[in-house]
């Protein structure tokens, strides 16, 4: 069995006690993808038209939210970090660290702060959602649907971006599920990763296998 991840940062995570690892093992599946930190809907979808060239066997999804800028360079543009890129030191910084990017996220920055309308984010990301159904289903590549945000966390500006879609998980979102999971716990573990600062997928090693069971018993 061949297996991909198609998300943002709730699947880009596969190291070993993940949730995307424990998934895999158990299936015994070959992993093909995994996600991107920081992506926006539309690179979802642009990954997805590669994998399907992989011909897996499922896919599963971490749909992102609407506010994610897509753009050409697939940089993670949502609006907090654009937003933090206002004040000249921080730009400094930023030029520092990006070198020839620093102008991508100017851009960014400046569409968030004059330009964004947060109902076509809403609508657009609905529709790129639903494309990502629709693209399985004429491949006929089995897929499972899971969220990393909701209305509930999020709230909406002008439209209700939750979605009823097939073979989808709906009673917490990834982030929800990561609140609950916080508490780093490697002292759990007979095995320490070297230099472990983050939390995998946003959450420890006993909210991964949660998200496991989930998309285990989904299959």
């Amino acid at each position: 069995m061949k297996i991909a991840y198609c998300g943002d940062s709730f699947c880009a995570d596969t190291g070993r006690a993940t949730w995307p690892h424990l998934v895999k093992e158990q299936l015994n599946a070959t992993q093909l993808w995994k996600g991107k930190p920081g992506a926006n809907q539309y690179t979802i979808v642009k990954h997805l038209k590669k994998i399907i060239h992989l011909d897996p066997d499922i896919i599963v999804f971490t749909h992102t939210e609407p506010y994610r800028l897509p753009n050409r360079h697939d940089e993670p543009l949502g609006a907090r970090p654009c937003a933090n890129n206002q004040h000249p030191t921080i730009l400094q910084d930023m030029k520092a660290q990006w070198k020839d990017k620093d102008k991508v996220w100017i851009a960014g920055h400046m569409y968030y702060e004059y330009l964004m309308d947060f109902g076509f984010m809403e609508l657009a990301y609905i529709s790129m959602v639903k494309e990502c159904v629709k693209i399985c289903e004429q491949e006929n590549i089995k897929f499972l649907n899971l969220f990393s945000f909701s209305t509930q966390e999020y709230g909406m500006r002008d439209f209700n971006w939750d979605i009823e879609l097939p073979n989808a998980y709906r009673e917490k979102s990834l982030a929800r599920i990561s609140y609950d999971y916080q508490e780093p716990d490697n002292n759990k573990h007979d095995w320490i990763e070297s230099g472990w600062k983050t939390l995998p997928n946003h959450m420890n090693y006993e909210g991964n296998q949660v998200v496991a069971d989930i998309v285990l018993d989904m299959l």
